[in-house]
């Protein structure tokens, strides 16, 4: 509740953001650090700032790290029932200039990057231990200006629709199904299936506007 508390109040401040085509990646992920700090503040936790970290190794010995990481220790473990947890590992993505993104194989590229960034998520942490596991996804503009949401035989990317579709979904990933720029970044790994469900929060404007943002919170549940 302390993630998603945090997420809603990211609209307002990217809103009133001086340069917008400075945004990146890290500077969303440190919006949601500070976020969940005024969430901590307003529950006067202590030491609010011991309980997040930025860019923490998912293991001590391997040198791959997740963009965000939060302890909720203070946190009933009956809400563990309804998804919410102490440890919590978060991965963001921005998709902001669109001079950046210009033709189908890079949209294509794009719905790859967030299927990816939930295969990191599932693939570092111990499956033996319940945790949230979050995706943070923001866009500058219509997510159908970065991201492919069919195929170039027309077929549907469900898995993508899905992901962004407000509340629970069951998403399927088959990537044997998908063009070589998304097989390589899963280094063309054999039969790789993904099959995860998952909640979704977002933000979106009422009407269509090159101007305003666009945000998800993705959980994948266990």
């Amino acid at each position: 509740m302390i993630i998603e508390g945090a997420f809603l109040k990211i609209p307002e401040v990217l809103l009133n953001y001086d340069d917008r085509d400075g945004l990146y990646e890290a500077n969303n992920a440190s919006l949601l650090a500070n976020s969940i700090v005024l969430e901590f503040n307003a529950r006067n936790i202590d030491n609010p700032l011991m309980k997040i970290q930025l860019e923490k190794r998912y293991k001590k010995k391997e040198n791959i790290r997740c963009d965000l990481y939060a302890n909720f220790d203070f946190v009933s473990k009956d809400l563990e029932e309804y998804g919410y947890f102490k440890e919590n590992w978060i991965e963001a993505k921005y998709f902001g200039s669109l001079e950046r993104t210009e033709g189908s194989e890079t949209k294509s590229e794009n719905a790859g990057s967030i299927m990816y960034d939930l295969y990191r998520l599932i693939k570092n942490t111990d499956k033996n231990v319940r945790k949230g596991l979050y995706l943070l996804v923001i866009l500058s503009h219509d997510p159908r200006k970065y991201l492919a949401f069919n195929r170039k035989d027309k077929t549907k990317r469900d898995w993508l629709y899905g992901l962004l579709n407000c509340g629970t979904n069951d998403i399927r990933f088959n990537l044997d199904e998908e063009p070589e720029c998304i097989k390589k970044m899963f280094n063309h790994e054999k039969d790789l299936q993904i099959k995860v469900k998952t909640r979704t929060l977002l933000f979106e404007p009422l009407k269509e506007n090159q101007d305003n943002f666009y945000g998800y919170l993705i959980q994948i549940l266990p």
